[in-house]
């Protein structure tokens, strides 16, 4: 989900020239943003217990509207199996704004009590486990008006050219403001019929397959019936009404025959689609790239698409996404929330990176792989002047009592750029996306966790990935880094002195980190691992080297705040006397270097039970320990000689 910009932020933020367009919500503006108008409130996971008692199979809408109100009317029908050893009532949520007709649980009419936005039908008989039942609820009003958009449920608005138009937009917990729901993630139905019956001319797109529009049966009014197979969670059900103009493409697959419709709904389409065309037809080159990346377009065999608005921004509903925006990275955003957030959702919302951090990641992507390393480098650091806003912020939600306290930059751009550390660490580019492709193959159509996928980038790294969860996630803040640097001949001294945002809570980040060395033309980019908070590297390089700068590229939620040249910065060829003998880069991708040791020293590389790898002995200069050919993990240096030592070494 994306949202647009409405505040000033700070005067470093408003430089950021992609905030004079389209802002998301990982933005640091955007937790204010959040704060005007309605907030969504949620104190527990479901607005009572006993909607646990059972499992959502099917869902069959049957609603009347028009494109210029809110007022809904029709039924809805619930195809559930017991969950509960026996269930003696039917709990649901629907705003007490509407009002309930009627209800039915198995063609049995029954009454409906209400407590605030709960409702609760009780079974002439209990249900016992297992036991398939229906219950269809009639209900008509006008839902909670609100401010609309975001954290409403439900709006009718007028875009800039006249176009009345209601959509929906339910996340987090805003679907009972429309439609008499259970809104937890963990329960997802198998299958939605949605049968959308609006004035004739005015169009309807929502989620699924469009089975058929039905002209005759109402005069005056056109039925439309969308259905989809794939299973869905509450939240990504959505209905968008206006008179709209379809506009249809397809999108097709590498190496393969198959193809996906992508059928989009626009408004004022002889002057939008000459403007705009080009940007939405991009998403058929997306559809296919983020395949490759992440495994076929989970929804393929019924469609993508898109329903115009006037949302300040995109919200990712299944296989029919709502935009308000002609932002290519919203659309590249809103897209890969298809297979991060759609095809695979959180299991709870705190661990809503898992969505919105991957979708974010994906604009980088998108601009990677399209427009080249410049503008994704550029992607990547506006996302980091929005990471390091917050300076006690944690990835990992622990408040998730209010929309505010869910939607913040921690969630997107901080995940982001996380992701990107994740994907630096790999041994290679490929572990990496396997790791994605095996977390989407592996909770296909389901819920997953913080520590699901952490096993999963476990198993495929081979290493143990407990710090980079438990500092990056689970913690709080970023390092921040004051930086000296000296060149003694073709020796060349960097010290990395690293405090940070949040001591309080976080005293320490283990990170690799990217050093650039410049001698004039010349650069060259070192990736060292920073273990302690003052710690001394050094390097062989010759050319002259006239600055040094990290982080570079990106890789890391870090804050600079100076680099120096420090002429008495050096290191003593008796270093080895005082124990401080020099590997780099540790871990590492290809190799070691030590230095300096005494001719003549005996060396081992072993495993960790001790079996030995590779054996050396060290002549004059620098010694090289080769590692291209070894698996992920630690391994054990062993010294024997002049000097006597066991040194722990790490390839990534």
């Amino acid at each position: 989900m994306k949202r647009k910009l409405t505040i000033l932020c700070t005067a470093i933020m408003l430089l950021l020239p992609y905030l004079s367009r389209t802002a998301h919500a990982g933005n640091p503006c955007m937790d204010k943003k959040k704060g005007r108008g309605r907030t969504a409130v949620k104190t527990t996971a479901l607005g009572d217990p006993a909607e646990d008692n059972y499992d959502i199979k099917h869902l069959r809408f049957e609603l009347k509207m028009t494109d210029t109100s809110i007022y809904v009317q029709g039924n809805v029908t619930t195809t559930a199996r017991v969950a509960a050893t026996t269930m003696s009532e039917y709990v649901f949520e629907l705003s007490n704004a509407l009002t309930i007709d009627s209800a039915k649980v198995d063609g049995v009419t029954l009454p409906v009590t209400t407590t605030g936005s709960i409702r609760r039908i009780t079974l002439p008989v209990a249900l016992t486990a297992g036991t398939m039942f229906a219950a269809r609820i009639w209900y008509q009003g006008t839902p909670p008006a609100g401010s609309g958009g975001f954290f409403n449920g439900i709006t009718h608005t007028v875009s800039s050219g006249g176009t009345h138009m209601v959509y929906t937009v339910s996340d987090p917990w805003v679907a009972l403001n429309w439609w008499p729901t259970k809104q937890s993630v963990l329960d997802q139905a198998d299958s939605v019929d949605m049968l959308i019956t609006v004035p004739e001319n005015v169009m309807d797109g929502s989620t699924g397959k469009l089975v058929n529009v039905d002209m005759t049966t109402i005069p005056g009014w056109w039925t439309y019936h969308w259905k989809t197979n794939y299973p869905i969670d509450y939240y990504l059900i959505s209905l968008a009404i206006a008179r709209y103009s379809e506009y249809k493409s397809y999108a097709y697959f590498t190496g393969s025959s198959d193809s996906v419709l992508v059928q989009n709904f626009f408004m004022d389409t002889a002057s939008f689609n000459p403007a705009h065309k080009v940007k939405f037809d991009s998403v058929r080159y997306m559809i296919d790239y983020f395949s490759t990346l992440w495994g076929r377009y989970p929804f393929w065999q019924e469609k993508f698409g898109m329903c115009f608005t006037t949302l300040t921004g995109g919200m990712e509903h299944q296989n029919m996404v709502t935009i308000g925006v002609t932002d290519v990275e919203t659309i590249a955003h809103e897209l890969a929330h298809q297979w991060f957030g759609d095809h695979v959702t959180y299991r709870s919302w705190k661990d809503m990176w898992l969505s919105e951090g991957f979708a974010t990641y994906s604009e980088h992507l998108y601009r990677e792989h399209f427009h080249g390393a410049g503008p994704a480098k550029q992607r990547r650091q506006q996302h980091l002047s929005s990471a390091v806003g917050q300076a006690c912020g944690r990835t990992y939600i622990t408040d998730t009592s209010t929309s505010d306290s869910l939607f913040t930059a921690n969630q997107y751009t901080k995940a982001s750029i996380i992701l990107h550390t994740l994907r630096y660490m790999a041994p290679h580019d490929t572990v990496f996306f396997k790791t994605l492709r095996t977390y989407q193959s592996m909770y296909s159509f389901g819920n997953a966790t913080t520590e699901d996928f952490k096993a999963v980038a476990e198993a495929t790294y081979g290493m143990d990935l407990d710090t980079f969860f438990n500092q990056w996630i689970y913690g709080r803040g970023y390092p921040i880094y004051r930086t000296k640097w000296n060149q003694v001949g073709s020796t060349v001294i960097v010290q990395l002195m690293q405090s940070q945002s949040c001591p309080s809570y976080t005293n320490h980040f283990s990170t690799p980190v990217q050093i650039q060395l410049r001698a004039g033309t010349l650069d060259t980019f070192i990736k060292v691992y920073n273990n302690v908070d003052t710690q001394t590297f050094t390097f062989d390089w010759a050319p002259t080297v006239t600055n040094v700068y990290l982080n570079t590229d990106v890789w890391v939620v870090m804050r600079n705040i100076g680099i120096t040249k420090d002429p008495t910065l050096t290191v003593g060829m008796n270093d080895i006397e005082h124990g401080r003998i020099r590997i780099h880069p540790n871990p590492t991708e290809n190799y070691w270097q030590i230095d300096p040791l005494p001719e003549e020293t005996d060396i081992a590389l072993m495993d960790m039970t001790g079996k030995v790898l590779w054996e050396g002995r060290t002549g004059k200069g620098s010694t090289t320990i080769p590692g291209e050919r070894l698996p992920s993990g630690t391994y054990l240096l062993r010294l024997s000689g002049a000097v006597t030592d066991n040194i722990r070494l790490v390839r990534w």
